[in-house]
């Protein structure tokens, strides 16, 4: 008959059902290259044995005499039977058909015989290879079919060849025959160029094979099997497209082809080596010497880093990277991390995955980078805004200084980039004698806030226990000047803030009250007027005590703050230790320099502070000395005796009689404050606290500060002209 008859048409709807179900597993079965299962499969729950038998043909003849003689005939029935089937499943006249999960049992019978006789050309016409990768495996399983079809031809031609040279026989009747049965008929391979053999699908009429040839995906699996040339130009082909794209939804194949590189470059690193992007292609920046690995792991760590939620991946990449290009890529990457937990994330990761030591060289560049720039402060969700009074560029810059802090080894560091950004802020900040809000304000939350207490000690320590060992490390002289440098600065702030509190506190407390007789005059007798005379006085001494302890404390405060800064050991902001090694870098001159600026800048103004807390706390206590008079006349001398020597600090004992020494020696005195004031000539000319090279102007305005003071000094200090006499 010239039509086919399609078997499975007479069979029930479920025995056909079933008969595909069966088939199609078998056809599986062989895809995967386990023909014995299949085998099995069919017969002992098939209950077709003959069938299993019709599929085993294939085997070659071997000298033992197992395997079959005619295989060249049996393979050409093969061929017939699945061209006949092919027509009956009309390929390609019902779409609907390949596109449903289970096929005719004829269909699956085709399939298993195009396999067994390599018919690559009915094969890519059956809808059960609805797949790329169905059609992959049956025309390289064709190809190598026939190979070993040509082989065993080429063997069997040269024993027939010996056979009648020697006029023998050839052992198998037949077997000759079969070696030169249909060889004009047989299917061509592509010699084994696979490249050739994967070009067929294209001739596929079913669209999903066909189509699949242009998948990116699917082309790269092409090309691992068509060899190293063609792995080459299709890697520099993708990369050369990744690294040009700009949409973010090229990141799957991006991700895809830099995955492809790394794998590449870990099992074969010198074909590796030879991959490059073309020329007319330009990676961009400085990295055009970087190898492709690295210029597509660059890209897709830039991609990474707007991903949030991919923050975490970012340091395993860059681990893959060269040093230099960790050190680059983490640090940009690190600058734009605001979070609290996610930079401890970020941190900890970069300890795990990078060469030890690394990730202080990374925190350096961050913290640096940060300081020199005035970007303003990203806030994350949750977390704290800006201090108030602080802008956001400034607040940026001390936070950055978190990143040094959470591990000690890197507290050194942490100490260095915390003064440097003090050294700015000093710098930048116009402080008058009359303190405001914003003065100095940046500087006091840094170190109050947000550097530990314990930061220079701690620092210190850890240079002590690294002891040189560790590379780049700060050594432990410089350690120990930068921990001088500040605590002086600090010092400095606790002097300017006491001083702010001493201003505030002696506006806020006038020297002048008034008093009130406790009985009216008309009604005393002499004794009840004397009586009450001296309550009065007492409760107006008792009064001035209160106020006198008040500014006397806070005077006392802010002038012993102040005189810790100009009579610091070695000078204000003055090292302990001189490393000429270090003091030779570029870094230590620019320290050296902003030092010597912020001294001459501030060692006066705290002079000046010094000597306006003990200059406004004597003239407080004049007032208080002229209010006195005011209000008891011949009787204000007792009173004040009284009330100076409550506050003396001299050795006289209590039962010692009041004398005109308490004018100087007693804190409520307005004299005890005035040498003070000249004392700070002394204190200025005093070499050891490197105070003597104050000149100019500032010293022509102390000078005369003090030679006023001299003269205020003699007036307090005399009794006749102190209480007006």
């Amino acid at each position: 008959s010239k039509s086919p008859v399609n078997v499975s048409s007479f069979l029930e709807s479920e025995d056909e059902a079933n008969e595909a179900r069966l088939l199609r597993a078998c056809f599986m079965l062989f895809q995967a290259g386990r023909i014995e299962e299949a085998l099995k499969l069919v017969s002992d729950c098939g209950g077709q044995p003959w069938r299993a038998a019709s599929w085993i043909g294939g085997e070659p003849l071997s000298s033992d005499g197992s395997g079959n003689p005619t295989r060249a005939l049996w393979k050409r029935q093969c061929r017939q039977i699945s061209k006949q089937m092919a027509r009956v499943t009309h390929v390609g006249n019902s779409p609907q058909d390949i596109t449903r999960s289970l096929h005719s049992s004829i269909a699956y019978e085709a399939a298993i015989l195009c396999l067994l006789s390599d018919d690559v050309n009915n094969a890519l016409k059956n809808p059960v290879f609805q797949t790329w990768e169905s059609g992959v495996h049956a025309v390289l399983h064709a190809e190598r079919g026939i190979i070993v079809d040509e082989v065993l031809r080429a063997h069997n031609n040269a024993r027939i060849e010996a056979a009648e040279e020697s006029q023998t026989h050839f052992p198998y009747v037949g077997t000759e025959f079969d070696a030169m049965l249909d060889v004009e008929t047989a299917p061509e391979g592509c010699d084994g160029d696979l490249g050739a053999t994967l070009e067929q699908l294209d001739s596929s009429p079913l669209d999903e094979i066909r189509e699949g040839s242009g998948d990116p995906f699917r082309n790269g699996m092409s090309s691992f099997l068509v060899g190293q040339n063609a792995v080459k130009e299709y890697i520099e082909e993708c990369a050369a497209l990744s690294i040009a794209a700009q949409n973010e939804d090229e990141a799957c194949f991006l991700r895809f082809i830099t995955h492809l590189v790394v794998y590449t470059d870990s099992v074969l690193p010198d074909f590796s080596s030879q991959l490059s992007l073309p020329q007319d292609v330009s990676a961009g920046g400085d990295s055009n010497d970087d190898s492709l690995c690295e210029l597509l792991l660059l890209k897709y760590i830039s991609y990474l880093s707007t991903r949030r939620d991919l923050w975490s991946h970012v340091a395993l990449y860059c681990s893959l990277l060269s040093v230099d290009n960790i050190l680059e890529t983490y640090s940009s990457f690190m600058i734009n991390i605001h979070s609290d937990q996610e930079r401890k994330m970020a941190l900890e990761l970069a300890r795990d995955f990078f060469p030890e030591g690394l990730d202080c060289c990374i925190l350096r560049n961050v913290v640096r980078e940060m300081i020199i720039s005035d970007i303003p402060w990203q806030h994350a969700p949750g977390e704290e805004g800006t201090p108030a009074g602080v802008n956001s560029a400034d607040a940026r810059k001390m936070r950055s200084i978190h990143w040094l802090c959470y591990y000690p080894e890197h507290w050194p560091d942490a100490l260095v980039c915390a003064n440097l950004l003090l050294r700015i802020f000093l710098l930048s900040e116009d402080v008058g004698t009359e303190p405001s809000d914003s003065n100095l304000l940046a500087c006091k939350i840094l170190c109050d806030k947000m550097l530990p207490d314990d930061l220079a000690d701690v620092a210190v320590m850890q240079c002590e226990r690294n002891d040189g060992n560790v590379p780049m490390s700060i050594s432990l002289p410089m350690a120990q000047n930068l921990r001088k440098e500040y605590l002086s600065i600090a010092s400095f702030l606790n002097a300017h803030t006491m001083y702010a509190q001493f201003l505030d506190v002696i506006a806020n407390t006038s020297p002048t009250h008034s008093t009130k007789s406790k009985m009216a005059g008309g009604t005393q007798n002499e004794f009840e007027k004397g009586i009450a005379d001296k309550m009065e006085r007492n409760a107006f001494r008792q009064k001035k005590i209160g106020l006198c302890k008040i500014i006397a404390k806070a005077a006392s405060r802010a002038a012993d703050a102040s005189m810790e800064v100009i009579s610091c050991s070695g000078g204000w902001l003055i090292d302990e230790n001189v490393s000429l090694s270090e003091e030779d870098t570029e870094e230590a001159q620019s320290r050296s320099h902003e030092m010597s600026a912020i001294r001459s800048t501030f060692l006066p103004k705290i002079v000046f502070m010094l000597y306006e807390v003990l200059d406004k706390t004597a003239s407080w206590l004049e007032q208080v000395v002229y209010d006195t008079l005011i209000q008891f006349g011949s009787d204000s001398e007792d009173i004040l005796l009284t009330l100076f020597s409550t506050f003396d600090e001299s050795d006289r004992s209590n039962d010692d009689e009041v004398t005109t020494d308490v004018l100087t020696t007693s804190l409520a005195a307005p004299g005890y404050w005035h040498a003070k004031a000249l004392s700070l000539a002394s204190v200025i000319g005093n070499d050891a606290n490197m105070l003597n090279k104050v000149s100019g102007s500032d010293m022509e305005r102390f000078q005369t500060l003090i030679a006023e003071s001299h003269v205020k000094l003699g007036r307090c200090s005399n009794v006749d002209s102190l209480f007006d006499r």
